[in-house]
């Protein structure tokens, strides 16, 4: 057997033989893809554009005409890894990898962009702060952010966000940042705190639940952390975040049915999450779908070739190549 240790998580790699109650979804259910093609620029059907499905192995497996809604659909597939490609003149490709092995559908939802010329910058993302908080406040938070940023100085930025906080106390985005900041420090009393004083103040905050429940996960409340994380999916249904700590607690806590089918939803929304192939990979394993782990492995050095767990997942492949 081989470990690989994801956080405070060993993952059990077996590669001996495991039980058929460890298949990822039912042979009885049918296995298709469906999807459907708009312009991006307002949101308009495409009809009568070809789509194309490839196997992830290689090789054209299929191809099919959208009809006057934009949609699509292919049928009767096998449970493995395709890509759905869409080219138009004037239009960038769109390429789309969906994995059939953990679920037995998939709809896409594709989005053609003009082609253009110009450089692309892709757009800051800034936190929108209530106009409320003081100056001083602000000021004491950005300089916990910055500091947060930089190496060994975890305690300088708790100090900022502690000062940010002490200034206005009604300031979720503070409570969320230091409650994770407590995280790192394992001060896990204090971040239990300032997430719960975070959703007390703003209860649709979708990442203090999420925070709150890695919190959970972390200290191997799985059961709270499911809650919480559940929580926070209902206010934004497409974080991977979400989904990719709740797959992770269904894995801890042994549910890996649940576990594969979050993961799976994982890739989709973030399908080059390096972490997220490698969890993939150990539950396809452990399910007995080797090729398909490998697969997923590959994708792991591939998107990770200097990852934290490079020279573990490249032992286990080479295992896989030497065990029968």
């Amino acid at each position: 057997m081989l470990f690989v240790k994801f956080g405070t998580f060993l993952l059990l790699i077996s590669l001996g033989v495991v039980s058929a109650g460890a298949q990822i979804h039912s042979a009885s259910e049918p296995i298709e893809i469906r999807g459907q093609v708009r312009f991006a620029t307002n949101s308009t059907p495409v009809p009568n554009i070809v789509v194309r499905l490839e196997a992830l192995s290689g090789g054209l497996v299929n191809e099919e005409v959208t009809d006057r809604l934009g949609k699509f659909r292919f049928s009767s597939l096998s449970p493995v890894q395709y890509f759905v490609t869409v080219r138009l003149s004037g239009y960038r490709e769109v390429r789309r990898e969906v994995n059939l092995i953990m679920q037995s559908s998939d709809f896409v939802q594709i989005q053609l962009v003009p082609e253009t010329s110009e450089t692309e910058t892709p757009p800051r993302t800034t936190k929108v702060l209530d106009a409320n908080v003081p100056p001083e406040a602000r000021n004491e938070f950005e300089k916990g952010e910055t500091a947060l940023l930089e190496k060994n100085k975890l305690a300088e930025g708790i100090l900022h966000l502690e000062k940010a906080i002490a200034i206005y106390p009604n300031f979720p985005e503070a409570q969320i940042e230091l409650g994770t900041a407590y995280m790192d420090a394992k001060e896990w009393d204090k971040a239990e705190l300032a997430l719960k004083q975070a959703l007390e103040l703003a209860p649709n905050t979708s990442n203090a639940f999420f925070a709150l429940g890695e919190l959970y996960l972390q200290q191997k409340k799985y059961s709270e952390a499911e809650k919480r994380l559940r929580q926070g999916l209902k206010i934004e249904n497409r974080s991977w975040r979400g989904h990719f700590a709740l797959g992770r607690t269904y894995w801890a806590s042994s549910d890996i049915k649940q576990a594969a089918k979050q993961i799976a939803l994982t890739l989709q929304l973030n399908p080059d999450l390096a972490d997220a192939h490698l969890f993939a990979g150990n539950i396809l394993l452990r399910g007995g779908k080797r090729e398909d782990a490998r697969t997923e492995f590959e994708a792991y050095l591939r998107l990770a070739p200097k990852g934290e767990f490079a020279t573990q997942v490249k032992q286990i492949l080479q295992k896989m190549k030497t065990s029968p």
